[in-house]
């Protein structure tokens, strides 16, 4: 990817996750994927189109889901209403992103959210970024990124 594309979209990524997020987190090593994603319990994916083309996934264990959901509306969700919380915390980063990067002058617009349930096996990309965020007090969630070759 160019060398200033993949950063760029981490960084705002990561700040729009300060923004969402009720707790601190940290970043682990950035680990690139190259055959399969796979999802073991809950995930969102979010389409980017326009300038940037490509899918931001953020996935991870149900009880992890559960603790941020507490954090963050003093409730412990469970089934249809975590998933649907799930499908909304990955549409409030993935729209935080959008705009910082659209104070940078890049025009990116997300999908709806698509939920994953279950475990999920995902193909049909050449490079994935994933990084591991542990969320304090919460747990450890994926955030992965792939952007589509038109970008490289």
């Amino acid at each position: 990817m160019r060398d200033y594309v993949l950063p760029n979209v981490l960084n705002c990524t990561f700040e729009a996750m300060g923004l969402v997020f009720p707790v601190s987190f940290t970043r682990e090593k950035l680990e690139v994927i190259t055959q399969y994603i796979h999802s073991e319990e809950l995930g969102v994916l979010i389409g980017l189109t326009h300038d940037l083309h490509g899918r931001l996934i953020i996935e991870g264990r149900v009880p992890v889901f559960q603790r941020l959901s507490e954090a963050m509306y003093g409730m412990k969700l469970t089934g249809a209403m975590l998933e649907s919380f799930v499908g909304e915390l990955g549409n409030m980063i993935a729209g935080n992103m959008s705009s910082r990067l659209a104070e940078q002058g890049a025009h990116v617009e997300i999908s709806p959210p698509t939920v994953m349930v279950g475990p999920t096996k995902l193909t049909g990309f050449t490079t994935a970024a994933k990084i591991p965020v542990d969320l304090l007090n919460v747990g450890r969630i994926h955030l992965i990124l792939i952007l589509d070759e038109m970008d490289i």
